[in-house]
């Protein structure tokens, strides 16, 4: 029977020495036995963080003039519906570390599995706000700082199947190494369709709207062809009567 124990403090810490220092971190990482429960409120800790980094990424990191979410979806329907995939994300995710785990030759200890896609998870919080941000900026810079994510998540996947679940580090690497390039090519196939998003967005934005005077301009220009076509118009009927 294991005790169910959370610290919101050591979840912080957690999350940074995970962004700084990975090697040790899995390194020096309890092989101790947690509860389920345990697990699964750490999980949902670094989900509501992600959450935090959406609702942050469809507001404030959006351009002015695009419009925002309703509030009640972002307060009512998002959290609800992160909660329920929590309930899905959280056992699939450790089931899925258990088998790679299994392939790689490494520890199927399901209590260590699923503290290491916990883990691992930790990091997705971050790479949502970077990457909006630097959209933010320009979509070069967002496309970038994805990349760098793409192969630091499968670095940090590395990490934990090699110093914490104690498997080989040549199978693991061929492994991984198959993983990533799967990865990249099912996430940046789409990327030419994104920047051709990017720039016909750019282009509704460089047309911009007409001064009062070319307004003025373009419309005595319209009332002076239409008084001419009148004028012609009366003159062949006047032709025609005579």
């Amino acid at each position: 029977m294991f005790q169910f124990s959370y610290s919101f403090q050591n979840i912080l810490t957690e999350a940074r020495d995970l962004l700084i220092r990975p090697i040790s971190f899995f390194r020096n990482l309890p092989k101790t036995k947690e509860s389920a429960l345990t697990l699964y409120f750490r999980f949902l800790t670094f989900l509501g963080f992600l959450y935090i980094g959406a609702v942050l990424s469809m507001t404030l990191f959006t351009p002015l003039d695009m419009p925002n979410p309703p509030v009640s979806f972002l307060l009512l329907e998002m959290p609800l519906a992160y909660f329920l995939a929590s309930l899905i994300v959280f056992p699939i995710l450790g089931f899925l570390y258990m088998l790679i785990s299994w392939i790689c030759g490494g520890v199927t200890n399901w209590s260590r599995n699923f503290r290491a896609s916990t883990a691992v998870f930790s990091t997705f919080w971050v790479a949502i706000i970077l990457q909006s941000f630097g959209g933010l900026i320009h979509v070069y810079v967002g496309i970038g700082i994805g990349v760098a994510f793409t192969a630091y998540i499968p670095f940090l996947f590395y990490l934990a199947l090699t110093s914490y679940l104690e498997a080989p580090i040549k199978r693991t690497a061929i492994t991984l190494g198959v993983f990533t390039s799967i990865l990249f090519y099912v996430q940046y196939s789409r990327m030419a369709s994104y920047i051709d998003d990017y720039r016909m967005i750019e282009n509704m934005n460089s047309h911009k709207p007409l001064s009062r005077e070319e307004e003025e301009k373009g419309e005595q220009e319209a009332a002076e062809i239409i008084r001419k076509a009148m004028e012609k118009a009366r003159s062949e009927g006047n032709q025609i009567e005579e």
